[in-house]
């Protein structure tokens, strides 16, 4: 039974008990408390508790203090990936990847936090206008199951190098990982400073949004528990940032070299089972090229080798629960009960494990819960399309609005898709990461906030804004 850790210590949860499950085997790896109002009392109380001392520390300290925790990362990085494919069901190779992410987002932000300026304005004599950015207090993180330790950390740290303190909720189905990781590289840092609580978003997250003592909430994960909290935070005033479901769009046009864009869109589709808020749920082909990308897209998928994550030659684990499989299934079955054609996969894996094959699809309605709500799996419906502008209009036809990919050697497609698509991320023949720096902002129901870049630290801050006066003699 895992515990808590609050104020640098381990601390045993009240209430029930949550079991955590290895997909690919249907073991039992661990318990985790279900996380009460008590646990979220205690954990706030410790934030709180270390909030000023924290805050008072120069930049240039507190930099140097998660300089320190990317090096304890690093050098338990074996034994968190390891625990991470157990529990989360990605291969061992990905799991090692998402932490060496994770690293680079520490060093990262220790570096450019240190540089966050204000503005200042010009003024009378004997006068100065500057704003000042000072910690917001206690964040509130809660992330999601998908990438644990990365989007975990890149929600932890830049709140903790602009001063606040933090309580961090990972999601209920791959909490140890996140358990492992934040004894080890944050004990060094003062009491209560990071503090780690266990639970169901029920439990510990409702209790957590909630409770008075928290000053800020960033939330990665679902739409709907992402509209919920954010009427939490309204009713309490307080700051909400939240990155919540996509539905992206991928583009592809007759001016590519189509194989290429097959495996680009292999990988945007099917990379972690298709479990990432920016994978490709929706693929818009033109005609003259449809296909030729299906056929090279099919085998794309029926190349790739599922098992478990720790096995050698596994280029897709399973996915991460019975729940999600069975949504993924669904929307499938009920797109082909519609009329639509299978082209691969389509079905759970028989046997041990929740395994969920890539799938390809063509001819379904823009009805279908396959083309208007998030999958979150390994399915790639595809659409023709007759005009660029056509396509464009497609991928807008969303609630959503994460990510958008075009594959296009034109530069004016590219530039009409760039100042079109509703999408806060826009990329260009290619699929993976963001330039150094850089922020987005999702449109429509992705969420709110900056993410990333200078700007997401600055949400994590009060601007002040200072009129000083000289007396006269």
């Amino acid at each position: 039974m895992q515990t808590n850790w609050i104020g640098n210590r381990a601390v045993p949860g009240a209430g029930g008990v949550i079991d955590v499950i290895d997909p690919a085997t249907e073991a039992l790896i661990d318990s985790i408390p279900t996380g009460t109002t008590a646990d979220a009392d205690a954990a706030v109380a410790a934030a709180l508790a270390a909030a000023a001392g924290w805050a008072a520390l120069a930049p240039v300290d507190r930099r140097n203090a998660l300089r320190l925790s990317a090096d304890k990362l690093l050098a338990v990085r074996d034994e968190a990936a390891t625990l991470l494919t157990r529990e989360m069901g990605k291969t061992f190779a990905q799991s090692t990847g998402e932490i060496n992410s994770a690293i680079d987002v520490i060093r990262s932000f220790a570096e450019l936090a240190v540089h966050l300026r204000s503005g200042s304005q010009m003024a009378a004599d004997l006068e100065l206008n500057f704003q000042q950015r000072v910690p917001r207090g206690v964040a509130a993180c809660i992330t999601p199951w998908n990438f644990p330790i990365a989007v975990g950390l890149e929600n932890v740290v830049p709140n903790l190098l602009v001063g606040n303190t933090v309580v961090w909720k990972p999601s209920e189905k791959t909490p140890l990982s996140s358990r492992l990781i934040v004894e080890r590289i944050f004990s060094h840092l003062q009491a209560g400073v990071v503090n780690l609580l266990l639970g169901d978003g029920a439990g510990a997250g409702d209790a957590l949004v909630r409770h008075p003592g928290v000053d800020l909430l960033v939330f990665v994960g679902s739409e709907r528990t992402g509209r919920r909290l954010g009427e939490i935070c309204g009713g309490g005033l307080k700051k909400a940032i939240l990155e919540l479901g996509g539905k992206d769009a991928l583009i592809v046009d007759e001016t590519v070299d189509i194989r290429a864009a097959a495996r680009l869109a292999a990988e945007s589709t099917f990379f972690n089972v298709g479990q990432i808020c920016t994978s490709t749920e929706r693929l818009f082909i033109a005609r003259p090229v449809f296909d030729h990308f299906v056929e090279a897209l099919v085998l794309e998928a029926r190349a790739i080798r599922l098992g478990n994550g720790l096995h050698e030659g596994v280029l897709m684990g399973p996915m991460v629960d019975e729940l999600q499989r069975g949504l993924v299934g669904r929307q499938v079955d009920a797109a082909l009960a519609a009329g639509a054609t299978l082209h691969a996969g389509g079905s759970a894996l028989a046997g041990t494990g929740f395994f969920y094959p890539p799938t390809v699809v063509t001819g379904m309605g823009f009805e279908t819960t396959l083309m208007t709500e998030e999958t979150f799996g390994p399915v790639a419906p595809c659409v023709p399309f007759d005009d660029f502008d056509e396509a464009i209009e497609m991928a807008n036809r969303s609630r959503f609005g994460l990510a958008a990919i075009v594959c296009t050697s034109s530069a004016p497609r590219a530039l009409r898709a760039v100042h079109s698509l509703r999408a806060g991320m826009i990329k260009i023949n290619t699929m993976r990461g963001k330039a150094p720096g850089a922020t987005s902002e999702p449109f429509n129901a992705s969420g709110t906030g900056h993410g990333y870049g200078i700007e997401f630290l600055g949400e994590l801050t009060r601007q002040k804004s200072v009129h000083w006066r000289g007396l006269p003699r």
